[in-house]
């Protein structure tokens, strides 16, 4: 017998689930619970009984549901299976959740830092740019809606905008995007016009930007003198005298911590955790440490330093409480330097910013000292075309670059002095080891005032 509205209504809970039929393969459930639901039973074409449910009663109404069991019947009567169909459709619905650019941009997104063990800094910086330059003109439009001219568009806006490097790093972003369209079934590999080699998305290449330095003696010389003057806080002052002398990274010396320095040798351990390569590599535990030898006078601000701030943690630890998004920093900030360079009256955009100091050692300990270039690219901890791909051991020439970093210090210090520095004999060749520059000025002459 057919069911009725009246028959539904009065249909009650059991100590087991049972069925009512509608017939033609339709039934009520009733669940223990008291619930109901609407049930579609048929055999596959495979032969298997197939339970196929279409809803909750009420919200699927009994006239609703003999529509829905009609619907599967006319699929079987085609050939079709019902439960494929229904994952299709929804597969389908998942599709037309990530549809938008900006929603399938934000899936990759959080896709790819996990995988990639992206850092924070790194995640917030590629979102942004999505944020600031796709979303806006390409965010609320369907993936595959979207077609090369909107896409050219975009790019090209940035790129006239006078950002050609960031419109580069965009494109990079789009086009990892669209692959993760491909992956998750939004769009097929024919229709990703944004993979290399398939549209013509060239940009101009963005011009290089050097960092500010300053590069003749008698103004290097004027520098020092007028860092040896710098009145600040005692914490950046000590940052600020060690910069020109160990020329590594600013990001690197400012997050220089106790446990790294054995004093004694003259040796700053730097961790992969601190060095520039990417975050996945520095999490892999195949990373070598960078091993940064420090001439005397280096050494001699940090043991006056260290009964500031040592003997564990941040040797430069923050002068600000400022608060910020991860909470209060351990270490001074990313901008001290440049700060204080400014204080003395330099434009850091133009005179000489905290990333300048390595690139005035870079030249003048290959044309005044007349070190080897290798040499000098492995204190920098740059790695040379033959090296990458390898675990290369930045812990190499150690005597040497002791050496050469005394001969730079020493060099700096003339300058400031303005004495006239002449080297006694060329410096030593990666394969032969010879006396160098003279050693560090004694410790006395170097006193924090």
């Amino acid at each position: 017998m057919k069911l009725t509205a009246k028959t539904i209504e009065l249909a009650q809970p059991a100590n087991k689930e049972y069925l009512l039929s509608d017939g033609e393969k339709l039934y009520l459930r009733v669940h223990p619970s008291g619930g109901k639901s609407w049930q579609f039973n048929y055999t596959s074409i495979e032969g298997k009984r197939v339970k196929l449910t279409l809803g909750a009663y009420p919200e699927i109404s009994l006239a609703s549901a003999r529509e829905l069991a009609a619907e599967q019947r006319r699929h079987l009567a085609m050939g079709k299976d019902p439960r494929v169909r229904k994952l299709e459709e929804q597969q389908e619905a998942r599709r037309h959740a990530l549809a938008t650019f900006e929603k399938v941009a934000r899936e990759w997104h959080a896709h790819a830092k996990k995988v990639h063990e992206w850092s924070e800094d790194y995640s917030q910086k590629i979102l942004r740019q999505l944020e600031l330059h796709a979303f806006p003109r390409l965010g609320r439009h369907p993936i595959g809606s979207l077609n090369r001219l909107d896409v050219l568009q975009c790019l090209e806006a940035v790129s006239l905008a006078g950002t050609r490097e960031t419109a580069i790093r965009l494109r990079e972003s789009l086009q990892r995007v669209f692959a993760r369209a491909v992956t998750v079934g939004l769009l097929e590999p024919g229709e990703n016009y944004m993979a290399k080699g398939v549209a013509d998305f060239k940009l101009r290449s963005p011009i290089v930007k050097h960092y500010a330095t300053i590069l003749e003696p008698t103004k290097i010389g004027q520098l020092m003198r007028d860092i040896r003057g710098y009145t600040g806080h005692y914490i950046v002052c000590c940052a600020l005298r060690i910069m020109p002398y160990v020329f590594q990274r600013p990001g690197q010396i400012r997050m220089m911590e106790w446990e790294q320095l054995d004093l004694d040798a003259g040796i700053w351990i730097c961790p992969p955790r601190m060095m520039k390569m990417r975050e996945a590599h520095k999490n892999s535990g195949q990373a070598a440490s960078h091993v940064v030898p420090l001439p005397a006078q280096v050494v001699d601000i940090l043991r006056q330093l260290h009964t500031v701030t040592g003997p564990t943690g941040p040797v430069f630890k923050s002068v600000s409480r400022r608060q910020g998004k991860n909470g209060y920093s351990r270490y001074i900030s990313n901008n001290t330097m440049n700060s204080a360079l400014r204080a003395l009256g330099y434009d850091t955009q133009t005179d000489i910013t905290g990333h300048g100091f390595r690139a005035m050692a870079r030249t003048l300990i290959r044309e005044r000292l007349g070190w080897d270039r290798e040499m000098i690219e492995k204190h920098l901890a740059h790695v040379s075309d033959e090296e990458l791909g390898e675990a290369y051991d930045r812990t190499r020439f150690i005597e040497q670059r002791h050496e050469m970093a005394q001969a730079w210090a020493d060099y700096l210090d003339q300058l400031a002095e303005r004495e006239t520095f002449v080297a006694q004999s060329r410096a030593p060749s990666l394969s032969h080891s010879t006396p160098g520059a003279k050693k560090g000025l004694s410790a006395s002459s170097h006193t924090l005032q």
